[in-house]
């Protein structure tokens, strides 16, 4: 992008649904990009800065975008300074996709990612020049506090999952396989995100279920865990091969047979609320 740019480019995707005819709701996409606006300014400033700042005016940096590409719905995103200043030193790259990515995870509470995470932040500070832990202990603890107060930016962020999209990423541009810099919402994690209890997504694992209920067209479902047990859970499948004749799961529902799958958990109060599923394990 040139210089005054903070590290490199902010990825902002949108996938399936609206998205893979290259077209996307707009009012769905207004109230995303201005939550995504105000999480990549305050992590971009923090980033170049160290300083936590709220309000736009008063933001060092400004974010700037290109038109959208044409695969499926793809939009690039720059952090640049405000005013002239100085190149910056290329390790901020990380640090801001990592804050972004940090910022958007931690509003859906997936806590050995977090884990991940925030030591990967640690190392991207220490990278910038700090040796001095107390030091890195309060730029962990004011990062903690950005990500709390960003969570209503993050609800507005995805808005089109699930509406217009079928996921949405943003992050960095560029894949490192040591480094998580970028972080992907479905549908499991936007109802996380908007739950208004306090709730928390698990990883993916494999499940031993049986169907009970199941919409193909929709992939909304019913589940049991045990056979001797009356419950019942609700779920959502998103595996595309829900929409081939005598798939899998229709097979499992007629047959009545326990079918293992890959799914996420949304839990509340540590107890399972909703299934996720993506695939047959």
């Amino acid at each position: 992008m040139g210089e005054g740019t903070v590290g490199e480019a902010i990825l902002i995707r949108y996938d399936g649904l609206d998205a893979d005819r290259h077209e996307i709701e707009l009012n769905a996409l207004s109230e995303s990009l201005a939550g995504l606006s105000q999480i990549i300014g305050v992590t971009g400033n923090f980033a170049a800065t160290e300083r936590y700042v709220r309000h736009r005016d008063a933001l060092a940096v400004r974010i700037v975008v290109q038109p959208p590409k044409a695969h499926c719905f793809e939009i690039m995103a720059w952090v640049k300074w405000g005013a002239e200043q100085p190149l910056i030193s290329a390790t901020l790259a990380t640090l801001t996709a990592g804050l972004i990515t940090y910022v958007v995870s931690r509003a859906f509470k997936q806590r050995q990612e977090m884990k991940y995470l925030k030591e990967s932040l640690e190392t991207a500070i220490r990278e910038l020049g700090h040796r001095d832990q107390p030091v890195i202990d309060r730029l962990l603890d004011t990062i903690d506090k950005m990500a709390d107060a960003l969570k209503p930016s993050v609800r507005k962020a995805v808005r089109p999952v699930g509406e217009t999209a079928e996921t949405m990423t943003v992050g960095s541009s560029t894949h490192r396989d040591d480094q998580k810099l970028s972080v992907t919402i479905s549908r499991a994690e936007r109802d996380a995100i908007l739950a208004e209890a306090e709730t928390e997504l698990t990883s993916e694992q494999t499940y031993h279920v049986i169907i009970t209920e199941v919409d193909i067209e929709t992939g909304a479902c019913k589940v049991s865990l045990d056979p001797t047990d009356d419950a019942r859970y609700t779920g959502k499948i998103t595996d595309p091969a829900l929409s081939v004749p005598m798939n899998a799961y229709v097979m499992a529902l007629a047959q009545k047979k326990t079918l293992s799958v890959r799914a996420k958990a949304l839990l509340r109060s540590g107890e399972i609320e909703r299934l996720y599923i993506s695939n047959t394990a």
